[in-house]
């Protein structure tokens, strides 16, 4: 029988930590990221297989709520499931849970399949025969599924700087790896408020791919709720758009 969560042991490392000894918000998307492999894996969608019948995953949304952010070298345990098919989008959930056994991130991303050949998105009905529509689990870590990010009509938006994506944003379909926004997002903030605040909500949306030598204009501002706003455009297009919240 099909376990009905992805689990694994795992060490904060120090390569994720901020200037505050805590995990990055932002990496967090990162180790999401390298979960989503492995849980899709272990239900027999390794992207070979996925590739092999011409077509790949695109990760549309993701949502993510911090009670807190955990330290350097603690030990927690991470989680993942396919939480089930509506029309065509495909949701993952996510959790990261303390020693002791408390959930202190809870997440969830939107999918969709592409079709390698036509660049659209394909019908899920095509993998039906290895997914199931219905649910590995029926928990959901956090809902509903990751809202659409609509930047405030009310404030005034500041430009913030621009990333011209390198080398080293890749990934192995050769454009920015999406664990790449969130920390441009974080990046182009205030640092009176990404070292003095801590993260609770961050919910990003993905818009359209991003390549290399290409430049990303990086706009902000803040809304009257608090939060900050962050989009990315590249080529008068909008690459991604975000909404992150701290306390």
């Amino acid at each position: 029988m099909m376990p009905d969560k992805y689990t694994e042991e795992y060490v904060i490392p120090g390569y994720f930590i901020d200037c505050n000894h805590r995990l990055k918000a932002s990496s967090f998307f990162d180790i999401a990221q390298e979960l989503a492999v492995r849980g899709s894996t272990q239900l027999g969608l390794p992207d070979p297989v996925l590739n092999a019948r011409g077509m790949c995953w695109i990760l549309l949304r993701n949502a993510i709520h911090f009670d807190k952010l955990p330290l350097m070298a603690e030990k927690v345990t991470l989680q993942t499931w396919h939480s089930g098919v509506r029309g065509p989008i495909s949701t993952r959930d996510y959790r990261m849970l303390d020693a002791s056994g408390k959930a202190i991130i809870s997440a969830t991303s939107s999918w969709a399949l592409m079709d390698y050949e036509t660049r659209r998105i394909a019908k899920p009905e095509r993998i039906f025969d290895i997914l199931s529509p219905d649910p590995q689990c029926p928990e959901r870590a956090l809902e509903p599924d990751a809202p659409k990010v609509v930047f405030p009509a009310d404030t005034a938006k500041e430009e913030a700087g621009c990333h011209i994506v390198s080398w080293s944003d890749l990934d192995y379909n050769k454009h920015a790896n999406n664990g790449k926004y969130p920390h441009w997002a974080m990046d182009c903030l205030p640092a009176e408020v990404t070292t003095k605040q801590v993260v609770t909500d961050f919910i990003l949306n993905y818009n359209h791919e991003v390549r290399l030598g290409q430049t990303v204009q990086l706009i902000r501002t803040q809304g009257t709720d608090g939060a900050w706003y962050v989009e990315g455009i590249c080529e008068d297009i909008q690459s991604f758009n975000c909404k992150i919240v701290f306390i």
